[in-house]
């Protein structure tokens, strides 16, 4: 190797030393910003892992992409970490990020795929597709010229050519019966509601349910929560099924709602992190009244730790099924390539101080899967006490609540023992019942537009007599088998048409009337709450 120029050596040191010290200031700027939430992670310290991508960049003997290349090492680095830490792409972010905030900037429709083509099925009232003139029923066949129908296209592909900047154009082509049309649509902002129904469900107890906590669904829960009371609820179902959580805080925020002042709702620990308690502080709408809170195993994170405080402090009656089991708590990182990381920070622990995280193995499929076989008819739906590394816990009024493995409801209802006939297993198929029951509400449009009401209708409509055999010829005609004895099928099936019907004219409000009013859970809920006398 030759030596530099002797006036090079003379002013080495020097150089050395100046970029020593502006490493230094760097570094303790770059450390310093990134304590800030959301602040890009600092690279002080790259350590061997950017030396290995200088080396393959600079000496490797072909041309790679580097993006790429990184993106693959975070994802393995990542993979290696407990479950929930995350990497979010840069092109993921956003549509990710609209659901914590409870909105998005879009033309405001909700479609189904019908025959491969995005059928308009609802249009958001007074948003930006209303305004320029869709209608239900109005079928998409293009985006700025390019073809859409019957290309196969999924529901990101779709949203990437609908979603953009707000007040930005976009012009669709549309058949309506068969007739072509133009629209030019003024993107606007769309709600993502994270409030899925709210109502009375019988006299004095009110129903609300949430799918999941994001920036709006303390608002969202407070405005049905004031209504129902005005309807005269002195009793309420919370139904978190189903909700994979989100905002800690949205969770904690309706949590101080339903529990007298001064108790603890959660506290979280983490090595990097400070240790915190969250508390009630205020009063809330909802303190006095009976409670039951609905849980099963999709509900995780925030809605355990609701479900946790609720059932640690006596407020209520937890019911249904085991929840998920994640107790760890994730804060979500910015990376300079426009990706974030959603890194694990902390674990959270109930009032009663236990943790329910459920055991990880280091196989992360395994972890996700292990829910599957509790919901079987058979499963205990409880840890097993007698397991040493079980502990027990005790809540105020001296309950015994269990760690690990999610919140145990105090009341198990297990999943439906009647067992779908194997030759109707098609009949479920997402992409038939959505076409069929659309087709079936077009038909049934008069009828059902003279109910005024979604409780109306999920009481007194009647369904067709044809309609579960036109279910079937439909099936048939898609080609999905369908064979043997379906009359164990006819109820269950006919109840959801009704729901997704009710649907397209109340929104999921109605799609749960009707459905609520079949499901064992809620009437359970419904048995309990009969037992007790409300309070005002």
């Amino acid at each position: 190797m030759n030596a530099p120029p002797k006036k090079l050596q003379v002013w080495l040191p020097l150089l050395f030393g100046i970029t020593m010290a502006l490493g230094i200031w760097l570094g303790y700027q770059l450390l310093d910003a990134s304590n800030k939430p959301g602040a890009p992670v600092s690279r002080a310290r790259s350590g061997s892992l950017q030396e290995l991508m200088d080396l393959i960049q600079y000496k490797y003997v072909d041309s790679l992409s580097l993006d790429s290349l990184q993106q693959t090492g975070i994802e393995a680095i990542v993979g290696k970490l407990d479950p929930h830490t995350t990497y979010i792409p840069a092109t993921q972010l956003s549509d990710v990020n609209a659901d914590i905030q409870g909105s998005f900037s879009g033309i405001g429709v909700e479609y189904q795929i019908i025959q491969d083509t995005m059928t308009v099925v609802y249009v958001l009232e007074k948003g930006p597709s209303e305004e320029a003139g869709l209608q239900a029923g109005d079928q998409l066949v293009s985006v700025e010229g390019q073809v859409i129908a019957g290309k196969g296209l999924g529901g990101n592909e779709l949203r990437k050519l609908l979603r953009g900047a707000n007040r930005s154009k976009v012009n669709v082509g549309v058949l309506r019966q068969g007739k072509p049309f133009t629209f030019t649509i003024t993107r606007g902002n769309v709600p993502l509601p994270s409030l899925d129904a709210a109502y009375m469900a019988a006299p004095q107890t009110g129903y609300i349910r949430l799918n999941k906590f994001s920036e709006t669904t303390y608002r969202e829960f407070m405005d049905a929560a004031t209504r129902l009371e005005k309807e005269g609820m002195k009793k309420l179902i919370m139904d978190l099924r189903g909700n994979g959580g989100g905002l800690l805080e949205a969770a904690t925020y309706i949590a101080d709602e339903l529990l007298e002042d001064g108790l603890l709702i959660v506290s979280t620990k983490g090595a990097n992190v400070r240790n915190r308690e969250t508390r009630s502080t205020k009063p809330g709408i909802f303190e006095k009244g009976e409670l039951v809170v609905l849980i099963d195993e999709f509900s995780a994170s925030a809605s355990e730790v609701l479900a946790g405080a609720i059932q640690d402090n006596d407020r209520g009656t937890i019911v249904g099924r085991r929840s998920f089991g994640k107790g760890l708590v994730q804060e979500q990182f910015t990376l300079s390539n426009g990706a974030a990381i959603r890194l694990t920070v902390a674990r959270y622990f109930t009032p009663t101080g236990r943790s329910i995280q459920k055991p990880f193995n280091g196989n992360r499929a395994d972890y996700r899967h292990e829910i599957l076989d509790r919901m079987q008819p058979n499963d205990s739906t409880r840890p097993a006490t007698d397991s040493s590394h079980i502990k027990v816990f005790t809540t105020r009024a001296g309950k015994k609540v269990y760690e690990g493995g999610g919140i145990t409801p105090d009341v198990v209802v297990a999943p439906d023992s009647i067992t779908t006939p194997r030759g109707a297993w098609g009949l479920y198929n997402q992409n038939l019942l959505a076409a069929y029951s659309f087709k079936l509400y077009r038909q049934e449009q008069p009828v059902i537009r003279k109910f005024a009401q979604a409780s109306q209708y999920a009481e007194q409509y009647k369904m067709p007599a044809n309609a579960f055999s036109g279910l079937v010829n439909q099936a048939k005609a898609d080609s999905i088998a369908v064979e043997g004895n379906l009359a164990a099928a006819i109820q269950p099936l006919e109840t959801r048409l009704k729901a997704l019907m009710a649907r397209y004219v109340w929104r999921n409000d109605g799609y749960y009337q009707v459905l609520n009013r079949q499901d064992p859970v809620v009437l359970k809920s419904l048995e309990i709450l009969s037992t007790k006398p409300g309070k005002n």
